[in-house]
């Protein structure tokens, strides 16, 4: 009776476990892709989830070789690795992309486990898979998002980069295989300041399509930032490249709709060629970049390849901005001083501060050595602080030794008006010192007005003018639009560039344009300065001419602040008093 039942619980318990197993590979089946192969790769079963998402039946896929599958995106490398782990019995797991029977591809995350016999031989394999398709997709979806500009359609920088990385590092790529074209539209800020940005967009997207009928398996293009674009070019000769640029910017040239009138807009290219002209990927975006530079600066509307020589002056510049930083901590720089004489000899005499650098090696040397070529507007805005600085401290020289100086005038540039800073600082270091501001002067270029930024520059300078400060046009006459400017901004003096008085006496042609400008500025109710002013016969001229205040060698050259009594007690008694005119 015992063993009966004994016998019977056998069974139970059997039968248990039958269930249970026939039910863990009906839930495996439910979720999971299973196959399994022999030793050559030979399927010997599928479950219906394989047959589901590959497109085979079961008749077809068993009996053949796994390798029906594959789809072409692993290398032989890959398989050959995964073949030796599992062929030494070890489980493999990783992703792997397999073609279906009509031809699409599909994703699955896979895990290989080896069969190990009782003799420790692998016979089988059987592979557990799982369908991430969806995953792979989204990825895929993802990755164009942040490898495509969004307004143009075509590769970002992120995706310029990497291409630019990727045939950059081809083994056995010849010399000079590879070029770097960058390409800025000429014409692109006035279309926006013209037309707006929306108009703007549509240019770009524009030149975007144009560049686009470039592309080839060896020409690369996309938008890198704003109105800049970049080419890579890989299988064009060094001789062809310029030819072949020379036809996208024909491509560009052609006339452009934009809202209710067609323009005709063109581009500037810089080239460089890797690795004649540099050996990493930063290098050669920089060389592209000076070449640019060279393609503007020689009139724009066309392609020019790096020279050696630009590398040479960057770095010429980069060591200039260098000692320029360096020698403003190290208190090289200090403001010196030039006197405006006024023909009417009971106005005060003013004074313009010009910056000199006591530079260790090279001495005494003027802006127009170090501050010509500068484009670091933080290390510019610095340098304003500084003077800005200097020109109180100037003052309160002045005031302390009861000198007859009327203002102090200082040049200012477009960096010292990047935001309210320069402005706050000067009416801070006013209350500091009880200076009023009306003792100074603020000196302006054309140059300044050409920012993009300008109703802000307009308010700014608004600022010091209703505190008391005289707002200077400096080098008038230089410029395409001064007379815009005496009509629209608030100037109260014009200064004549050194340039018309230097022949004033010789000249017909500038004798002519010193008296209109005098004319014209005296009936905008301007005050009129003449520069550069180094002779008797010039001084008595401009005298004539009815010039208000003259500056130049004649009277003093630039002196420092300790010299002042010196200087004021020994100036040129000017030969005519304006009111005896």
């Amino acid at each position: 009776m015992a063993d009966s039942t004994n016998a019977h619980a056998k069974r139970t318990t059997l039968s248990s476990i039958h269930s249970e197993m026939e039910f863990i590979r009906y839930a495996i089946d439910s979720a999971a892709i299973v196959a399994m192969t022999d030793v050559r790769g030979t399927i010997t079963f599928v479950n219906s989830k394989f047959c589901e998402i590959s497109g085979y039946s079961q008749e077809e896929l068993i009996g053949s070789n796994h390798r029906m599958l594959h789809s072409g995106m692993h290398d032989v490398a890959f398989f050959r690795a995964m073949y030796r782990r599992i062929a030494n019995g070890k489980v493999w797991h990783g992703e792997i992309c397999n073609r279906r029977k009509d031809g699409t591809h599909y994703w699955v995350d896979t895990t290989i486990v080896p069969h190990i016999t009782a003799k420790g031989k692998v016979d089988s394999y059987t592979a557990i898979r799982f369908d991430i398709t969806a995953r792979h997709e989204a990825e895929a979806m993802l990755r164009r998002i942040v490898s495509v500009d969004s307004l143009t359609g075509i590769p970002n920088r992120r995706r310029f980069q990497e291409h630019l990385e990727s045939v950059l590092n081809i083994s056995g790529c010849p010399p000079s295989s590879v070029h770097l074209a960058l390409l800025d539209i000429d014409t692109f800020k006035e279309i926006n300041d013209t037309f707006g940005h929306d108009i703007g967009d549509e240019l770009l997207t524009i030149f975007s399509e144009r560049l686009g009928l470039f592309v080839t398996p060896d020409v690369f293009v996309a938008r890198i930032a704003g109105d800049e674009f970049g080419i890579v070019m890989t299988g064009i000769q060094d001789d062809n490249v310029l030819a072949f640029l020379d036809q996208v910017l024909t491509s560009l040239r052609e006339p452009v709709k934009l809202s209710t009138t067609t323009r005709r807009c063109s581009a500037s290219i810089g080239v460089a060629s890797f690795p004649q002209h540099a050996s990493s990927l930063d290098e050669l975006f920089k060389a592209a970049d000076m070449a640019l530079y060279r393609s503007k600066a020689l009139g724009r509307d066309q392609a020019k390849f790096f020279i050696p020589r630009l590398r040479e002056v960057a770095e010429r510049k980069s060591e200039l901005l260098h000692a320029v930083a360096d020698g403003l901590d190290r208190g090289q720089f200090h403001l010196y001083y030039q006197p405006l004489v006024p023909s009417d000899p009971h106005s005060p005499i003013s004074l313009e501060g010009l910056l000199r650098w006591n530079h260790p090696d090279q001495g005494l040397i003027t802006p127009n050595a170090f501050l010509v070529d500068m484009d670091d507007p933080g290390l510019l805005a610095a340098i304003g602080m500084f003077v800005v600085k200097q020109a109180f401290e100037g003052m309160e020289v002045i005031d302390g030794e009861s000198l007859p100086v009327g203002r102090i005038a200082i040049n200012v540039t477009n960096a010292d008006f990047r935001s309210d800073a320069f402005v706050d600082r000067f009416f801070e270091l006013s209350l500091q010192t009880g200076i009023a501001p009306d003792r100074f002067c603020v000196e302006v270029t054309e140059g300044v007005f050409l920012g993009r930024d300008f109703q802000h520059l307009e308010g700014r300078l608004s600022r010091l003018h209703e505190a008391g400060v005289e707002i200077a046009l400096d080098d008038f006459g230089t410029g395409f639009a001064s007379l815009t400017h005496l009509r629209r901004m608030p100037i109260d003096r014009i200064k004549i560039d050194r340039s018309f008085v230097s022949n004033l006496t010789t000249s017909v042609e500038d004798l002519a344009i010193v008296r209109g400008v005098i004319d014209i500025a005296h009936s905008m109710a301007k005050v009129v300065t003449a520069e550069g002013v180094e002779t008797r016969e010039q001084a008595e001229l401009l005298q004539h001419l009815g010039c208000d205040y003259l500056q130049g060698w004649y009277f003093a050259k630039a002196f420092n602040i300790e010299r002042l009594p010196y200087v004021l007690s020994h100036l040129p008694r000017l030969p005519v008093s304006r009111n005896d005119i």
